[in-house]
C-alpha cells in the first residue's frame, strides 16, 4: 500500500486533523479485510490404481466466497432446498471416471467459492475403479460414471452395507473429427460411409472423388476414456470391436493431446473424442455429423449417459454429503453446458432431484414440489 501522506496547515483545527487521521485508520483497516486466500489444486490424476492409500486426488481448497444469492438463478423444475455451504464441515471424495471429473470439479470449485470450509477430493481414473473404491474399499463418497452400477457392483457394495443410488447429471456426445486442415471430407457422413474411414486404408477406398492417401486412425484407448470405442462399434459397425482395433494405420491415444497434435501436422487424419474436448479445440479440429445429425442434437447415435452415485444412508446421515448432492443438482445444468457437455432434459433432472428428495425422506416437498410441476 502505497504511503498516504497527509498536510494540516495551522489553520485547521485539531478536530479536523483527527478526523482525517480516522479517515486513514479506516482505510488500512479495509485494506487488511480486503486480503483472500486462494484455492489450491493439485491435479494427481495419473496416480498409480493399484495404490489404496494413492488415489490420484485433486485437491481443492477453500476459495473466495461469493454471494448466495445465484442460486435461486438456478433452480429450474423441481426447486431443491436452498443450500449455505458455510453451515457445512467435513471432507467429501470423489472419483471414477475422466469423462465426469470437469463436471464434478467444477461444481466442488463452485461450492467451496460459495463458502464450503472443508475440502473436496477428487480423482480422475475409471468408472470400475470408482465403484470399487466406493462399495469395496468404502473410500470414496461419490461415485463419478459412465454407465449404470452393474449386478456385481450392487452385490458388492449391498455386502458392504452401502445403498448406491444413482442421479444422471449429463449427456457427453462421442464426436467424429477430422483435421480443420481437410477440405475433401463433408460436414456430414453416412454410418455406412463413417464403416469405411474406420476400417479401409486409403481415402478414396471411401469415395474414389478423394485423396488416394492413407487414413490415419486415432482412437481412444484406456480406462479412461469411458468406453468410447465400445460406444463406436455398436452404433457404427454393429458391435464389430476388433474391426475398428485391427484395421491398418490405425493408433490408439491415452491422452487427447496426441490427436490434437496430429490433427495440426496431418490433414489425412480422423478420429473421435469427447464432445467437450472438440469444443476446447475447434481451431484444429473439424466435427462430422452422422447422417445429418450434429453432435449437440437429439438423435445423435453416440451419446452416453453420465452419473453420480452416493451411498442413500450417507446422504441422510451427513449434512455435508446431503448438502453437495443438493447443490451438485441445482447447478450441473449451467456447469454442463460451460465445460461443453450436453445438459439431460429437464425431466431428466427432475427425475435425479425426486430420487434425491425421496432418499432425504422429506416427503411433503417431494410432493409439492410435483404438484408444482404438474
Amino acid at each position: 500500500m502505497s504511503l498516504i501522506r497527509i498536510e494540516i496547515t495551522r489553520a485547521k483545527s485539531f478536530r479536523n486533523y483527527l478526523f482525517l487521521f480516522g479517515i486513514v485508520l479506516l482505510l488500512i483497516a479495509c485494506a487488511d479485510r480486503s486480503k483472500t486466500s486462494k484455492a489450491n489444486i493439485d491435479n494427481q490424476a495419473g496416480a498409480d490404481k493399484s495404490s489404496k492409500e494413492n488415489l490420484g486426488i485433486h485437491k481443492v481448497e477453500r476459495k473466495l466466497v461469493k454471494s448466495l444469492s445465484t442460486q435461486d438463478s438456478a433452480q429450474q423444475g423441481i426447486a431443491l432446498p436452498q443450500v449455505n455451504p458455510l453451515e457445512l464441515e467435513g471432507t467429501i471424495a470423489i472419483s471414477g471416471t475422466q469423462v465426469v471429473l470437469p463436471i464434478s470439479q467444477a461444481i466442488a470449485q463452485r461450492f467451496i467459492q460459495d463458502g464450503y470450509p472443508s475440502k473436496i477430493n477428487l480423482a480422475g481414473i475409471d468408472t470400475v475403479v470408482g465403484f470399487k473404491l466406493f462399495c469395496q474399499e468404502k473410500k470414496i463418497d461419490i461415485v463419478n460414471a459412465v454407465r449404470p452400477i452393474t449386478s456385481q457392483e450392487l452385490a458388492a457394495c449391498a455386502k458392504s452395507g452401502i445403498q448406491p443410488i444413482g442421479f444422471q447429471i449429463a449427456t457427453d456426445a462421442v464426436t467424429i473429427v477430422v483435421s480443420s486442415q481437410n477440405n475433401f471430407v463433408p460436414n456430414t457422413l453416412t454410418r455406412d460411409e463413417l464403416a469405411k474411414v474406420f476400417t479401409v486404408q486409403k481415402w478414396s477406398d471411401v469415395n474414389p472423388k478423394w485423396p488416394q492417401e492413407l487414413i490415419k486412425r486415432i482412437v481412444p484407448e484406456g480406462a479412461g476414456t469411458g468406453g468410447a470405442i465400445d460406444l463406436f462399434a455398436e452404433a457404427i459397425l454393429k458391435g464389430n470391436f476388433s474391426q475398428l482395433t485391427s484395421a491398418p494405420n490405425t493408433i490408439s491415444y491415452d491422452f487427447v493431446e496426441q490427436l490434437h497434435s496430429e490433427a495440426l501436422i496431418n490433414p489425412y487424419m480422423v478420429g473421435f473424442l469427447e464432445y467437450g474436448s472438440y469444443q476446447e479445440n475447434r481451431e484444429k479440429l473439424r466435427a462430422i455429423a452422422i447422417d445429418k445429425v450434429d453432435p449437440f442434437l437429439p438423435g445423435y447415435p453416440l451419446t452416453r449417459p453420465l452419473y453420480i452415485y452416493a451411498d442413500a444412508k450417507a446422504i441422510r446421515n451427513r449434512p455435508e454429503l446431503e448438502g453437495f448432492i443438493n447443490y451438485y443438482l441445482t447447478y450441473v445444468g449451467q456447469e454442463s453446458s460451460t465445460l461443453g457437455y450436453l445438459p439431460v432434459k429437464a425431466t431428466v433432472l427432475d427425475e435425479s432431484k425426486a430420487k434425491f428428495l425421496q432418499v432425504k425422506g422429506n416427503k411433503e416437498l417431494l410432493k409439492s414440489a410435483i404438484k408444482k410441476n404438474s
